[in-house]
């Protein structure tokens, strides 16, 4: 794509409805993501109507229409008071993208069927304690996938999240559900869901009894806090992080839920886990007005990564367009 000169006034390029993509690799991933946002402008009928589709604001929508035109080189639609219409130009730029799309639906297609004929391996690492969040929906996206690609093999690994990142960057996992955090160069991610998750403690701790009133939280060293995986690098409202230095270790959340069952020391666990463990019940929650928190769920995978099941995991799992920039939630579960 160019935005120096308008390939409708070159005959030799009417072959690509109009637009200036003289060369198949000149259409980069940005190009995709405006051809997109255009054609769904098209189908919606208008920029207003457009904006659930794609799920943001109208003004980013405008934006993206108009980087679309400099790069095409001409004007794609109007709108004002007689609605919106799409130019000459947008008529014939709209009629190659649907070809674009239906020609890569078609590619995805084939490569689904080798894949398949080859039998495709899907390895995946996720974090512990996931199975009793009712906003997972990883067991039946796990079960889409192996109805839908016969011969699917699946490798599930629980793992720490640093060790998730690591073998998908080494290449030995395929994609990871963490919590969300700004990911490694060579990664993507898809927000799945929020998780709350608060600092709980046993009967027996010296908190168990005592009114949330009475808890001062800068007296850190009196909670005996677990560290484990997950909150290791989460900063406690108001507190400072030299004032936490705890003595208990645990590197899974069911390791982190027995020791709190002791009564000698507090933890963050997922609520979701709490309510659903029955031998924790008798666990409390302390000042949650401070230690409680949310964090974003997120599917993590390579860029660039042709997987069929990967590629189911990403349509099952959420509908937003994959490598989509998510927001930070500054917890590293």
């Amino acid at each position: 794509m160019t935005a120096t000169t308008s390939s409708l006034a070159n005959p030799n390029h009417q072959r690509f409805g109009g637009i200036a993509l003289a060369q198949a690799d000149a259409i980069s991933d940005a190009d995709l993501r405006l051809l997109r946002v255009f054609s769904v402008v098209v189908v919606a009928g208008g920029f207003s109507a457009a904006t659930a589709e794609l799920q943001t604001d109208l003004s980013a929508v405008s934006r993206q229409v108009k980087e679309l035109e400099a790069r095409v080189g001409a004007r794609l639609c109007s709108r004002g008071r007689g609605g919106f219409a799409l130019t000459p130009a947008g008529q014939q730029l709209f009629q190659s993208t649907q070809s674009l799309f239906a020609a890569l639906k078609s590619f995805r297609a084939d490569l689904r069927g080798l894949q398949q004929q080859a039998g495709i391996e899907l390895r995946l690492g996720v974090v512990d304690a996931l199975l009793t969040d009712p906003s997972m929906r990883l067991v039946r996206a796990l079960g889409h996938g192996i109805d839908t690609l016969p011969g699917l093999r699946i490798h599930l690994a629980v793992l720490r999240p640093i060790e998730i990142e690591r073998q998908l960057l080494a290449g030995e996992l395929d994609a990871g559900i963490l919590a969300a955090h700004m990911p490694a160069a060579g990664l993507e991610r898809l927000r799945l869901h929020a998780e709350a998750n608060s600092l709980y403690c046993a009967p027996g701790h010296p908190c168990f009894e005592t009114p949330d009133d009475e808890i001062d939280p800068a007296d850190v060293q009196r909670l005996n806090i677990v560290v484990d995986p997950y909150t290791v690098d989460l900063p406690l409202r108001g507190i400072e992080s030299s004032a936490w230095q705890p003595t208990m270790r645990a590197d899974s959340l069911e390791g982190v839920a027995t020791l709190v069952r002791t009564g000698r020391c507090a933890g963050f666990l997922p609520d979701h886990y709490v309510e659903a463990v029955e031998p924790l019940s008798t666990l409390r929650r302390i000042r949650p007005e401070v230690f409680s928190y949310t964090q974003d769920i997120e599917l993590t995978y390579r860029k660039g990564a042709a997987n069929a099941a990967v590629d189911l995991l990403i349509e099952r799992l959420g509908t937003q367009l994959a490598g989509m920039d998510r927001g930070d939630c500054g917890s590293s579960r």
